[in-house]
């Protein structure tokens, strides 16, 4: 279990470095998620009332992304940074949810993910497109990633798989960019 878990931290750490600052070589970004039996995890669409519980703050949660993705299953992970003596800080919890397309014998998933806005910031590998005033930043370098910030809160999407496309992942942030906050299963 421990080389899963350490197996995890380097693959996520080196999908997040183009998203998650860098302080020079005093800090680096870490994620934890907790064993299955033992996290929060879901097979059903949490409400908006269980997410803020889980989670200290509301994001949007949609049960269909754009193109008929449906909700399958989800997690909440606690991520933190390290400063250059090992110490956590920025101690923060995440949302993560997987949506799957099937059409025929085909298979497409994505993950959506949520977290408190810190200090993300995009290097300049990444192609902007705008929705209104958000800025939604692209990028294919470790999996095709969309990534934006909305109301102090940092989304994102992610097809390690590389089978979602750009388009496709643009139309499924505009509809949960367009969902109202106050409910969780929105569209």
């Amino acid at each position: 279990m421990k080389m899963k878990k350490l197996a995890l931290l380097f693959m996520t750490g080196a999908l997040l470095m183009g998203t998650i600052p860098s302080y020079g070589s005093s800090v680096s970004m870490v994620q934890v998620t907790e064993d299955k039996d033992q996290g929060v995890n879901y097979t059903q669409l949490p409400s908006a009332e269980t997410l803020k519980k889980d989670l200290g703050f509301l994001p949007k949660a949609p049960g269909k992304l754009a193109g008929g993705y449906t909700f399958t299953s989800g997690d909440i992970a606690e991520s933190f940074d390290l400063d250059s003596k090992g110490k956590e800080i920025n101690r923060r919890k995440s949302m993560n949810f997987k949506y799957t397309l099937v059409k025929g014998k085909t298979t497409k998933s994505v993950t959506f993910s949520a977290e408190p806005k810190l200090q993300q910031s995009f290097s300049e590998n990444y192609s902007i497109t705008k929705y209104g005033e958000i800025n939604l930043y692209y990028n294919t370098e470790y999996a095709n990633y969309l990534g934006w910030i909305e109301n102090d809160i940092y989304y994102s999407l992610m097809d390690a798989n590389k089978k979602v496309t750009k388009t496709e992942m643009i139309d499924m942030a505009k509809g949960i960019i367009d969902m109202k906050t106050d409910t969780a299963k929105g569209k």
